[in-house]
């Protein structure tokens, strides 16, 4: 019965590779790039519609000790988001860098 089992996963990874995600390291590679410029797009989307909750005063929090809350707290939660949409739009545009240099290669003189 362990043998079916492991021979069905084999089998199962076998044709996960060869259709999903390619059948050569570049192809995977490929895939692999892809899969993260559209991971840290969807990761930008969802720190940007924070980013407009946490200027736009729509977020709200009491401290646990009952005081008074600070008007800065908010200010610098939109700032740490803002440095993390930054350092997305960096990821994003190295990604679609290497992906292009990936798909067309840079035409190289023999010399």
């Amino acid at each position: 019965m362990t043998e079916n089992v492991v021979s069905f996963e084999e089998k199962r990874l076998e044709t996960l590779s060869g259709t999903i995600f390619g059948t050569t390291a570049e192809e995977r590679n490929l895939a692999a790039i892809r899969s993260n410029i559209e991971f840290a797009r969807n990761e930008l989307a969802l720190v940007q519609s924070y980013i407009d909750l946490a200027y736009g005063g729509e977020i709200v929090y009491t401290p646990n000790d009952g005081a008074r809350p600070q008007a800065e707290a908010l200010a610098h939660l939109g700032s740490v988001l803002s440095n993390y949409e930054q350092a997305l739009f960096d990821k994003i545009g190295s990604l679609e860098y290497e992906l292009e240099m990936l798909e067309f290669p840079p035409d190289r003189d023999d010399e």
